[in-house]
């Protein structure tokens, strides 16, 4: 789907005496160059050919420049700390970015990449980035981050630091256009020529008033997680040679909570929802696991009422979420993307109205006016790799304004003083998590949710 969206994220990093040797602005600003000169897609635009198809391109004699900003404010670290690390916090300061809007304009381009460094009263820093989202997906972006963090840690004479994999541009996942045409497409996209952008919008969006929306960021320890998968491998319901994974288990776990807060909020009808997750396509397509960007479905399945509101269904509702991932082979997915393609031509040669066919798609959950909700685990992605050389960062922060859609981020590493076999890597896992006031406030209260997960963060 070829809009512009961009994901922000905060990384905080605690004040040090070496914060302000290796993060100061003149040596932040050189070892970014170098990180850049690696990664020429960063320096990419979206190109609009005549047949209306679009292309990310670089061209070396008009780059497309990320921007990097430095500020000083007085807010501190301890202060920020304090508060959770809330983004609404990091936002009054101006920590944040203004995030761009969904056109793609044939006159002006929008960078791929807009980093804010902000420098904290304490001496803390506050590292804000914001990627092209459609263009570089979070394992991307962050290993850029990581990468540029590598650059800067070195000695000024060498700077230059080996890219890693998930940067490469040889490796990009491409998939096999067939020219084949199906008659029908996959109940996962929907597409409307005989509505404008702005009705489609409308269309698939509740109107919800901008104060009844409540966004939270919740802590899972990974050994609760754990928990609860061994209780489904236990459960009897998995069938010979069956299993289920921590994201399969937790994905049923958010499902289940969500739908049963938004049923006791009265913010839905009773009824089944549609539960869907984010999907990388590039497994089951057999393509290369590393790259800039992956291509994604969401992978969906209807779960009956009854199974979410009864927390003793919940093993039942893990094997069904891990079943329904199944249904997406190599053949069903290749047929969505030639559909997809010979659709998308269809409407390039009408000549939509407005000139813009990607904008007469949209992934069919997504339309808050249904019951659904939607589980992307980022659990794997590096945000917590990028030491410029005073340390990791002590916390990440990022933004989800969609209602009912909740991604998993990994928690912060523990502090280095740590021991045992946890050291080093994160302990937790924070799911951010928006709702309607009267939804937000059943979860809050589910005995289920709050036995497992703690508030950590109000937006």
């Amino acid at each position: 789907f070829m809009f512009q969206f961009y994901k922000p994220c905060i990384q905080f990093y605690a004040p040090t005496a070496h914060t302000s040797v290796f993060m100061r602005q003149e040596r932040l600003q050189s070892s970014i160059k170098v990180a850049l000169h690696s990664c020429p897609l960063l320096f990419g635009r979206f190109v609009v050919q005549r047949d209306l198809s679009v292309e990310l391109a670089y061209d070396p004699q008009a780059p497309n420049s990320p921007t990097i900003e430095f500020q000083h404010v007085r807010a501190t670290y301890s202060e920020l700390q304090a508060g959770g690390f809330a983004y609404s916090q990091a936002k009054a300061h101006k920590i944040d970015m203004d995030i761009p809007d969904g056109a793609i304009s044939r006159g002006f381009d929008r960078p791929m990449l807009m980093v804010k460094v902000s420098y904290l009263a304490d001496g803390g820093v506050a590292v804000f980035n914001m990627s092209h989202h459609v263009a570089f997906d979070g394992n991307a972006i962050f290993s850029f981050m990581a990468h540029w963090a590598r650059c800067n840690s070195r000695p000024q004479s060498q700077l230059m630091v080996q890219l890693p994999d998930d940067l490469q541009s040889y490796a990009t996942s491409m998939v096999t256009n067939t020219d084949r045409e199906p008659k029908e497409g996959p109940v996962e996209i929907s597409v409307d020529a005989s509505m404008t952008p702005q009705e489609i919008a409308l269309h698939t969006t509740k109107l919800i008033a901008p104060g009844d929306i409540c966004a939270c960021v919740f802590e899972i320890p990974l050994d609760r997680l754990a928990e609860m998968k061994q209780a489904v491998a236990t459960s009897g319901v998995l069938g010979e040679g069956e299993w289920v994974s921590s994201n399969n288990v937790l994905a049923a776990f958010i499902a289940a909570s969500v739908a049963r807060a938004n049923t006791n909020g009265q913010t839905y009808d009773y009824g089944a929802w549609t539960v869907y997750q984010a999907l990388d396509m590039r497994r089951p397509l057999g393509l290369a696991q590393q790259g800039l960007g992956s291509p994604l479905i969401l992978a969906e399945f209807q779960a009956a009422p009854e199974a979410l509101m009864d927390p003793a269904q919940q093993p039942r509702v893990a094997r069904d979420v891990r079943r329904s991932v199944d249904k997406y082979s190599a053949a069903y997915l290749q047929d969505a993307m030639d559909w997809m393609h010979a659709t998308y031509g269809k409407l390039a040669g009408s000549r939509v109205d407005d000139g813009e066919p990607w904008r007469h798609f949209w992934f069919s959950a997504m339309n808050t006016n249904r019951r659904s909700v939607g589980v992307s685990c980022m659990n794997r992605i590096p945000v917590y790799d990028a030491d410029f050389g005073a340390g990791r960062p002590a916390m990440a922060r990022s933004f989800n304004p969609r209602p009912n859609y909740v991604i998993v981020f990994p928690g912060p590493p523990p502090p280095s003083s740590s021991q045992g076999p946890m050291q080093g890597t994160h302990a937790t896992l924070h799911l951010y998590v928006t709702l309607e006031r009267a939804a937000m406030l059943a979860l809050r209260a589910d005995d289920e949710w709050t036995r497992r997960c703690k508030l950590i963060s109000e937006f």
